[in-house]
């Protein structure tokens, strides 16, 4: 035989028997993973029931007033040279526990919207307007950013939607129907 054909026939089977014996662990999906979990090391299941125990909240006869640092701009929405609104003082107080329960209900909201885009405020009202005439819950942010030559760019949102896949379909249908090309963002 000649000299090259018996070469290529001996590196040929040198790569088969690579592939027999190498393949096979590569693609052995039977490892064992060392997990530190044994049947020796889980404790039993304790045989008393769990009871929760009500712990009262001590009442506060001696409630400070906070002095907040008076602040010279008028308050954002409030009229120029309208006189502040004394605040209500509770004669009880309110428990901690029950805010932080209402706090803790509100918290945790979030969602999805699509933005369409950023224009001058006359352009947002006006894009929001006509989305809002077609039946989407469209608004414009308040907070505008500002562009790279200094004007102020107003956001136009569309939502907020619960699942992204939602907010997704949205974007195309505004896509579709209006040929506004706008991106998914978190909501709030």
């Amino acid at each position: 035989m000649d000299q090259r054909l018996k070469e290529r026939i001996t590196g040929t089977t040198v790569l088969v028997l690579l592939a027999v014996v190498l393949i096979p662990l590569v693609l052995d999906d039977s490892r064992v993973v060392e997990t530190g979990i044994t049947a020796t090391n889980i404790p039993e299941k304790p045989d008393e029931e769990f009871t929760t125990r009500l712990v009262p909240i001590p009442e506060q006869d001696d409630i400070v007033p906070v002095e907040e640092e008076a602040d010279d701009s008028p308050a954002r929405g409030a009229a120029v040279g309208a006189e502040p609104e004394e605040p209500d003082i509770a004669a009880e107080p309110e428990p901690v526990a029950d805010v932080a329960v209402a706090e803790a209900g509100t918290a945790g909201l979030t969602g999805w919207v699509v933005q369409v885009g950023s224009f001058s405020r006359k352009n947002a009202d006006s894009l929001n307007a006509r989305l809002r005439a077609e039946g989407y819950p469209s608004y414009v942010v308040d907070e505008p950013v500002t562009a790279k030559d200094g004007s102020l760019l107003y956001r136009v949102r569309i939502g907020p939607e619960v699942l992204r896949s939602e907010a997704l379909k949205l974007k195309a249908e505004i896509k579709k129907e209006m040929d506004l090309d706008g991106f998914v963002l978190n909501y709030p």
